[in-house]
């Protein structure tokens, strides 16, 4: 079961195909949906300093900015990304608001206590140390501020024969790096953060209303455009829905939050 080293259509991870080949710019489980739960249970504010570790294109730094009117600082290891991010919220009015630079989950680029707010999506599976990536987002916030992680999460353990199937077959090398939500669990108390706080759900791969909300209009459209034009990203999706609806007893999600 070892990781394809190259990102073809039909073998690359499914966060590399749902990014690079189908053009999903919101790939954490439960989307902007559990993004706005997660920041509302926290009390984000106008008045909250956030950090968005890993943020990627900036979709959800942006969002927060928007929806909040809270200063946020987005970081991510790839310099392509933050210039994305950074054009992103130009184009959207927030320059004052949002900022982005490089920066490492394992070693973030803070001192100790700086925000009020920090936020985690989908980082913890695609990071090799977990234990450290808790600890980093938990030392950058202030005393009585608050540290949140959205993952995917077994709803119960897999057995062997499906987790090949998932590293085999479907291609989603970073599904080996799920826990269960008990696993989640024992993993942010051996971090030292005990405190945690843990929401539950099933994972719903959502319709052409949760794509619209999520993506928009213009890219959803452009999404449409290359699953109507390209069959082997047809094929391939057509592939991923039927797995995850086949197994609906194992794919759920959690929101993992902690107050220091």
């Amino acid at each position: 079961m070892e990781e394809c080293n190259t990102c073809t259509i039909e073998k690359c991870d499914i966060f590399d195909f749902m990014a690079k080949y189908v053009g999903l710019s919101i790939l954490h489980p439960g989307g902007f949906r559990a993004t706005l739960r997660l920041a509302n249970d926290c009390g984000v504010n106008k008045d909250t300093s956030v950090i968005d570790i890993a943020c990627g294109k900036g979709t959800t730094s942006v969002l927060l900015a928007e929806r909040f009117g809270c200063k946020v600082t987005g970081i991510d290891l790839s310099q392509d990304l933050v210039d994305y991010a950074t054009e992103l919220a130009r184009k959207k009015g927030l320059d004052g608001k949002v900022n982005f630079r490089v920066g490492n989950a394992l070693d973030l680029p803070f001192n100790d206590n700086e925000f009020d707010f920090a936020i985690s999506q989908a980082i913890l599976v695609l990071v090799p140390d977990k234990k450290r990536a808790m600890r980093e987002a938990y030392r950058v916030i202030k005393p009585g501020g608050r540290a949140g992680w959205i993952e995917l999460s077994w709803k119960e353990e897999p057995p062997d024969d499906f987790m090949r199937k998932v590293s085999n077959e479907l291609c989603a090398y970073c599904m080996t790096n799920v826990s269960t939500f008990e696993g989640w669990e024992r993993l942010f108390k051996e971090s030292g953060i005990d405190n945690l706080e843990l929401q539950k759900y099933d994972l719903d791969m959502g319709g052409m209303k949760t794509m619209l909300a999520d993506e928009g209009f213009r890219n959803t459209l452009r999404i449409m455009s290359r699953y109507a034009t390209h069959s082997k990203m047809r094929k391939r999706m057509k592939s991923l829905n039927r797995f995850f609806q086949d197994n609906p007893q194992y794919f759920g999600y959690g929101i993992y939050t902690a107050r220091k």
